[in-house]
Parts: C-alpha cells; sequence; structure tokens
C-alpha cells in the first residue's frame, strides 16, 4: 500500500527546513512543490529538503527537486539543498539530472553546515491592513530599511518600489499584507505577502483598466520583479541593485538594463 507523502515545515531564519515523509510519486510532486513554494515565503537564503523519512522515491518524480531549485534561485536567490536519502532513494536520484544539478548530502547535519556557512541577511519586515495609509507606512518601512543599512542611493527607488507594491495589494487583494524587506548579496529585495491567488501583471499604457499600471513603475525601476504563486495567496517581489551613494548607477552588473 502506497504511504501518502507529508511534509513538515521548520524556518530557522535563514534557513528553512522541508522535511519529507512517505512515497515519492509522481502524483505527490504537487505536494513537493509547495512545500518548498511555502518555504521560501519567509526568504531564505537555503532550503534543506530533508529525504530521511522517504521510503522510495520515483524517477520522474525526483525531478520536481530541479524545478524548486530553478524557483528557488529566481526568487529569492535562495539554494536548495537535499540531504539524507536512504539507498534507494538515492539510487533514484542517481537516475535522473538531479544529482549533476543539485547538492545532496549525506546527513541533515552535513546540509545546514554548508547553509549555515552563507552570510547572513538583513531584514525587515512589517504586517500592514489594506488602508489608505499602508502606501505610507511602505515608504517609511523601506526609508528606515535604507538609513539602518547605509543605502542612501537606493532610498528613493526602495521607497517607490515598497509603495508601488503595497497600493497594488490594497487596491486588487484587499487583504492584510506581509511586508518584508531583505538586503543579502548586494541586492535589496522587496516582496509583498497577500491572500489573493491572482498574479500581479503588467497593464499596457493603453489599457482602460488601471490594474497593473503601478507595475509599470515597478518594471522601470527594479533590476527583476515576478510573482510567488501560493496555495493562499501569492507574494509580488521586486529586487533593488543595493547603492550605498547617491547618485550612482543604480543597476546592478548582469541586470536586464
Amino acid at each position: 500500500m502506497t504511504q501518502p507523502l507529508t511534509y513538515r515545515l521548520d524556518h530557522r531564519f535563514p534557513i528553512a527546513v522541508v522535511r519529507l515523509r512517505g512515497e515519492l510519486t509522481p502524483s505527490a510532486g504537487a505536494a513537493v512543490r509547495k512545500a518548498v513554494l511555502e518555504a521560501l515565503v519567509e526568504e531564505p537564503t537555503s532550503v534543506i529538503v530533508d529525504l530521511s523519512g522517504l521510503t522510495s522515491a520515483d524517477g520522474v518524480a525526483a525531478q520536481v527537486f530541479a524545478a524548486a531549485a530553478g524557483q528557488a534561485a529566481n526568487w529569492p536567490g535562495a539554494r536548495l539543498l537535499l540531504c539524507g536519502p536512504s539507498a534507494a532513494v538515492a539510487a533514484a536520484l542517481r537516475r535522473t539530472d538531479v544529482v549533476r544539478d543539485l547538492p545532496i548530502h549525506p546527513t541533515f547535519e552535513a546540509a545546514l553546515g554548508e547553509a549555515a556557512a552563507l552570510p547572513l541577511p538583513q531584514r525587515l519586515r512589517q504586517r500592514l491592513e489594506p488602508t489608505i495609509h499602508a502606501p505610507r507606512a511602505a515608504r517609511e518601512l523601506a526609508a528606515e530599511a535604507c538609513a539602518s543599512w547605509h543605502l542612501a542611493g537606493s532610498v528613493i527607488p526602495a521607497e517607490i518600489v515598497a509603495s508601488e507594491l503595497v497600493t497594488n495589494a490594497v487596491r486588487h487583494a484587499g487583504t492584510r499584507i506581509d511586508l518584508r524587506i531583505t538586503l543579502w548579496d548586494q541586492q535589496l529585495r522587496l516582496s509583498v505577502q497577500d491572500r489573493t491567488a491572482a498574479p500581479a501583471r503588467l497593464q499596457s499604457p493603453g489599457e482602460s483598466d488601471d490594474h497593473g499600471r503601478g507595475l509599470l513603475i515597478v518594471d522601470s525601476v527594479a533590476t527583476s520583479w515576478g510573482n510567488l504563486l501560493l496555495p493562499d495567496g501569492k507574494v509580488v517581489w521586486a529586487s533593488l541593485w543595493a547603492a550605498r551613494h547617491p547618485h550612482r548607477d543604480l543597476v546592478g552588473p548582469g541586470s536586464r538594463r
């Protein structure tokens, strides 16, 4: 009889741990993806997936780890580390490209050691109600973050992005809002989590509906931005180049500009 896949999520910021238990079958891939997405909400630097509770793994289903690693790398720039597979699960992983693309550690302790060696991010967060006062509070948190982290050159773009992301959430989601601002790896990352599943999208300037107009501003200011769709809502995120001095180019190497 198949043992259904279950998971437990443990946030140890800046590290998130996903513990899987049961059989990794093709139909269980959605549960793995859901677990990793939930782990990414808190913007960890690493997500450790503990495989020691898996009794078996289908080789095709194991490809979900590569897809999850791609999402983690895209935002928030986190590493996905696998650890603790049994001999049978390790053999299934070896039959795929997962072994080539992802770090697989023999024990949880080994994976934790690699994750803990990464530099610690700095983070501020605030929960906002969907009112007309929320955008101003978002701008104030962005200014506070830039002042605390000595990013004089990022104040204005950070305030703009924070304000537009929150305004978009107030106008189109109308739920409570979690604003997070993180500095890590020369990137200033701003994210807004709401409780509606409709993705944020750009609106062309000629369209009459004003949905997404603020995102045109975000798109012009940020080095990158996107959506992370969750079972109970979404995260809309944007990245800025961290600039410690004003009047410098705020766009980092390799950006889309």
